[in-house]
């Protein structure tokens, strides 16, 4: 008797899924295996897995929410399950998927985290006033840099934290449209980035001067790599003169915000192109494509300001 659990772990290993990702999904199919077997005396092999209906998983779901499990860690349960079997039914080991009958649920939680969040965000008009501002200060170096890196920041969504670890070299891959780059958590990923922000940088740097491949991209007065804290009270003096609520993450804030609403409220898209790991639980394993990313930094409200 093959246990179809380790066939199909042996499977994910195969299209690279992480060591994180494979000890998850066996320690989650490995419970329901154990509830089959002190419920129905059943286990996940090709002998008995034919027998395991949807009235068995519809019970398994049901005792689950009875446990008092959130929204999304149930949501998770239904993910693996639903890949499992289908796997199993891609490999003829059962004649439909039973798993069909399960549903992920919306998590109110995170759709009132959502609301909040937007609550920080810049009016289209807010953004074009800071615009005006930078575009006629005084000390032009200094505020065509912070220029560039809001259009980076609104354009991308990169972190502020990441865009200051950006390099000269990086600097094609912007006029590309795509950006790797380390992300929080330590990991890197490709970051789509609007065609807005190309021309925003290239004038910084033109003023700047010569630069090496491995240089900072931004740097303070001093010459040194922009780190957080400096661009926080470089932006605050220009936003305060506006009146405007200081912070740099607004800036992400209100380009997720403007994706969500312009993707008709696409969690997986939104989550994509933040680089977050979920929206709830189950989003980790929905994916967009990379046309549907660039077509959305691409369409933002005020992307008419930037060009």
């Amino acid at each position: 008797m093959t246990n179809l659990i380790e066939r199909f772990l042996n499977q994910l290993a195969a299209e690279e899924k992480s060591p994180e990702t494979l000890a998850h999904y066996g320690e989650e199919l490995g419970r329901f295996e154990k509830w089959l077997g002190e419920r129905y005396s059943l286990s996940l092999t090709e002998e008995h897995v034919p027998e395991v209906t949807a009235v068995m998983l519809s019970e398994y779901y049901q005792e689950l929410y009875a446990r008092g499990l959130s929204v999304p860690t149930r949501n998770n349960y239904v993910v693996i399950l639903h890949r499992f079997f289908d796997y199993l039914a891609r490999l003829n080991k059962v004649s439909e998927d039973a798993s069909r009958v399960l549903r992920c649920v919306k998590d109110k939680k995170a759709r009132q985290k959502l609301a909040k969040a937007q609550e920080k965000v810049y009016s289209t008009e807010q953004i074009a006033a800071l615009l005006d501002r930078l575009e006629n200060g005084s000390d032009r170096l200094t505020d065509y840099r912070d220029l560039a890196i809001i259009a980076l920041i609104l354009g991308s969504g990169m972190r502020a934290s990441e865009a200051c670890n950006l390099n000269i070299s990086q600097l094609r891959d912007i006029q590309d449209g795509v950006v790797c780059c380390k992300r929080k958590g330590g990991e890197m990923s490709e970051v789509n980035v609007a065609s807005f922000v190309y021309p925003h940088v290239q004038r910084y740097l033109l003023l700047r001067g010569k630069c090496t491949p491995d240089a900072p991209l931004f740097i303070s007065q001093k010459g040194n790599r922009m780190i957080r804290n400096a661009l926080w009270k470089s932006f605050a003096s220009k936003q305060r003169e506006l009146g405007l609520d200081t912070g740099v993450h607004r800036f992400r804030h209100t380009f997720l915000s403007d994706v969500d609403h312009h993707s008709n409220g696409s969690a997986a898209l939104a989550r994509d192109l933040g680089g977050h790991s979920s929206v709830a639980i189950t989003n980790n394993y929905l994916h967009t494509m990379p046309e549907e990313r660039q077509a959305a930094v691409n369409n933002l409200s005020y992307t008419g300001l930037l060009y």
